[in-house]
């Protein structure tokens, strides 16, 4: 009797250990925001800030440190409005640089890939 109690015992132990491993679920992602140009202007730098808006809990985040033409952002999986504000440094075919004001905007994206998310916006020069 003493043997069952200990071995029933020990598996309960067995069970609760079992039952408390943590479940990790993969909340956040990472997302690569590039900014391009769609009528063939090359673009060399951007100063810009992004604000990422999520859909469902308004939560706003915002980012500027560009690298090149691209900005990497750590968020919470789901869908994204995103507004992307400043200027660009853009070479003419004279090869002379030029800054222009542009803006960028998406009023529904989904970054919900579990590792990497790509998001290309279009420039829509202001001048």
């Amino acid at each position: 009797m003493k043997q069952r109690l200990l071995y029933i015992s020990l598996l309960l132990l067995a069970l609760a250990v079992a039952a408390c491993a943590p479940i990790e679920d993969d909340l956040f992602t990472t997302a690569r925001i590039t900014v391009a140009a769609t009528d063939g202007t090359s673009i060399t730098g951007v100063q810009a800030q992004v604000k990422l808006t999520n859909v469902n809990t308004h939560q706003v985040t915002t980012v500027a440190d560009f690298n090149g033409t691209s900005v990497t952002v750590e968020l919470l999986r789901g869908a994204y409005q995103i507004d992307v504000e400043g200027v660009a440094a853009c070479v003419g075919n004279n090869g002379a640089t030029r800054h222009r004001q542009f803006r960028c905007q998406s009023d529904y994206t989904e970054i919900v890939s579990a590792h990497a998310n790509e998001v290309t916006l279009n420039i829509i020069f202001l001048d």
